[in-house]
């Protein structure tokens, strides 16, 4: 019970600190247009850079190593899988966004794993048309419910992409345009449903964003905000030496 308990804490707070950064309420009182913008409420680079990713990394580690003596640690397990989604943006001018991310994910506690993916995209609208490849995405994955035939988690991730083409690019409504780099932060829920031992399948919806950080100046970071749903297949080889 006990254990338990300390797990309950451990995830409220991780999540807490990764999705209402303490300017938040600040940010909505001086622009109230903020809503509007991001139906969320919040910036979602907040989760993933400065003190977002200091927090979530830091309690990440804590939460992992307060329960590393735990029989739940006996339950890592190494699976990899394959991701195809669309993402719709809602501001102007509607980036409609495909995506395909191909990962591993390991779990280090029953509640608690750390993964990586690679990805590609493909941002469309009446003013862009891109490609972008991303050679690493961390992530990790909260399981809020973990039963032998189904799983719901909470992932959030960030890493690096580069696009063919400069993304986004000036609209009829901004002169601002993007660079070839960007960041890219990903964060969502999701279900698994087990096929058989070895294989599931996933289901879930998230948030995509992309933007570079400022590192060539506010001018040249006009960002992309999108919200979708992803299908995937997911793989576990340990499963199958067990069923053997």
């Amino acid at each position: 019970m006990k254990r338990k308990g300390s797990k309950i804490i451990c995830l409220i707070i991780i999540i807490s600190f990764g999705l209402f950064p303490q300017d938040m309420q600040a940010q909505l009182r001086k622009n109230p247009e903020a809503r509007i913008n991001n139906p969320l409420g919040f910036s979602p680079l907040n989760l993933h850079l400065g003190r977002g990713a200091m927090y979530v990394s830091a309690l990440t580690g804590v939460a992992y190593f307060l329960n590393r003596k735990n029989k739940e640690v006996e339950d890592k397990r190494l699976s990899f899988y394959l991701e195809n989604g669309t993402m719709w943006g809602y501001r102007h001018p509607g980036t409609v966004i495909p995506e395909t991310n191909l990962g591993f994910n390991f779990k280090v506690l029953k509640w608690l794993s750390y993964g990586a993916d690679m990805g590609v995209y493909f941002p469309k609208d009446e003013f862009n048309q891109s490609s972008g490849f991303s050679m690493l995405r961390i992530f990790n994955r909260f399981y809020i419910r973990d039963t032998d035939k189904f799983r719901l988690w909470f992932e959030s991730g960030v890493g690096v992409v580069y696009f063919t083409k400069i993304f986004p690019v000036a609209t009829d409504r901004s002169d601002r345009f993007g660079t070839y780099w960007n960041g890219v932060v990903k964060y969502g829920l999701a279900a698994e449903f087990n096929l058989n031992p070895a294989l599931s399948i996933l289901i879930g919806v998230r948030h995509l964003h992309f933007s570079n950080a400022d590192i060539k100046g506010r001018e040249r970071n006009p960002s992309s905000d999108s919200h979708g749903f992803f299908v995937g297949v997911n793989y576990q080889p340990s499963r199958v030496n067990k069923s053997e």
